[in-house]
């Protein structure tokens, strides 16, 4: 199978040569994130970060409810900043068979002309102490640093990097949900007749 090139900044329609691109959170592995998908299809765009609502729970407890908090997250910042892109990432966990707990993540991506994307990843079974303490109200950042005895995990290499001994940072995990939301982006006429892209709201 032939390997496709790097994307390129012809491969975005309509997207500036040197685009403003929001990222709607502070947190440290979001913007790395968003540096390490967008920055090599334009060097010389500008990348910030845009604390925004998500406009969700602490902490989402479905695809649905995550997906909904990156694309508020997306939407809030393109406006915050006047962007040319939008950038929302929201970590959650999903309920799964036989008792286990996952931890998951949405992706948004959104133009000031209007295209939106939205992409997840993979799904990290979470040990059962976590589950429970989850399943008990506690936030998943506040529990794995109680396990762990430590401070800022999610700020750092996060719980997917904790669990894979370092093997798939926080950073990068989020990098591949983006990739995932970018196929809209990328194809527009191909998503034209899904009734998902005109009025998303999954609340």
């Amino acid at each position: 199978m032939t390997q496709r090139n790097p994307l390129t900044a012809s491969d975005i329609p309509g997207a500036p040569q040197s685009p403003l691109i929001a990222v709607g959170s502070r947190n440290a592995p979001k913007l790395a994130a968003a540096h390490m998908v967008f920055s090599p299809i334009w060097p010389e765009a500008e990348i910030i970060a845009v604390p925004v609502p998500s406009g969700v729970a602490d902490q989402p407890w479905s695809a649905a409810e995550a997906m909904q908090g990156a694309i508020n997250r997306a939407r809030a910042a393109l406006t915050a900043a006047n962007a040319d892109i939008g950038v929302g990432l929201e970590g959650g966990v999903e309920e799964g068979p036989g008792g286990l707990l996952f931890l998951s993540g949405w992706g948004a991506v959104i133009t000031a002309t209007g295209n939106l994307g939205v992409g997840g990843g993979g799904r990290t079974p979470l040990p059962p102490p976590l589950a429970k303490a989850l399943r008990e109200g506690v936030e998943l950042g506040p529990a794995i640093d109680l396990w762990l005895g430590r401070e800022g995990v999610r700020h750092q290499e996060g719980t997917v990097g904790v669990l894979t001994g370092g093997y798939l940072s926080r950073a990068a995990s989020f990098a591949h949900l983006l990739l995932h939301a970018l196929a809209p982006i990328l194809h527009p006429d191909w998503y034209d007749d899904i009734e998902f892209w005109d009025n998303v709201d999954l609340t």
